[in-house]
């Protein structure tokens, strides 16, 4: 039994009380899978991690490697905030060469680990919004896979249609990152690292899709992990 760790992501309730949010709809996806079971990974310390001053870099190293050595594959799922844990996960996952799959803020956050100008992460492109915001469950616009790319190999298509719902976008050059896929107006949607078993991020959400491609790519993600 192989275990996918899920990074919570944290958001305050209707209460203003700050919880973990535990993504279901990644979560029952690979629960359907009896080779694999899913933990949530939660921040190791007390702080509250929706103060930037105070949580954003707050790891414990001895706390967080046990929880990591445990998992054979994690998962970087879309949110609002991404904290120190995010790229530590990262780091740790091309280290120890195993399976990572971001999604949308996970994404986002994998290709600032590896910008050349970490000062300019995330940058608003005018009319985002109208054209990139979406419901998660629907198509909208489409994808072009660049050749001889791992993305390329798993789905064997030039162009397919993704679902949309992002405010901010990669427009930056990245080390080491390449880039798998484009929008349709030209905005970085996919990337790959190079030579390890599976380290892919998407712009969109493939959980909620769930069509030929993007079970296509999940299942890839699982097969990274036997």
């Amino acid at each position: 039994m192989k275990i996918i760790g899920i990074l919570g992501r944290a958001y305050y309730n209707k209460d203003n009380q700050e919880i973990i949010q535990i993504h279901n709809t990644v979560h029952k996806y690979f629960i359907n899978n009896k080779d694999v079971v899913c933990i949530t990974i939660i921040p190791t310390e007390k702080d509250n991690y929706l103060n930037l001053n105070v949580g954003y870099k707050n790891v414990n190293i001895e706390k967080m490697d046990y929880i990591l050595d445990k998992c054979d594959a994690f998962v970087l799922p879309g949110g609002t905030y991404c904290y120190e844990n995010d790229e530590y996960v990262i780091n740790y996952a091309i280290k120890h060469n195993k399976p990572l799959l971001a999604i949308c803020l996970g994404f986002q956050t994998l290709c600032s680990v590896f910008a050349k100008d970490r000062d300019n992460f995330f940058v608003l492109k005018e009319d985002i919004d109208s054209y990139h915001m979406g419901k998660a469950d629907e198509y909208k616009h489409k994808v072009f896979i660049q050749k001889d790319t791992k993305l390329e190999k798993i789905i064997n298509k030039s162009e397919i249609l993704v679902n949309s719902v992002h405010h901010s976008i990669v427009d930056y050059e990245m080390n080491e990152l390449v880039v798998n896929a484009f929008s349709d107006d030209g905005i970085i949607e996919g990337v790959e690292y190079p030579n390890k078993r599976f380290i892919m991020g998407f712009q969109w959400h493939p959980e909620y899709l769930c069509d030929e491609n993007s079970n296509l790519i999940l299942e890839e993600f699982i097969n990274s992990i036997r």
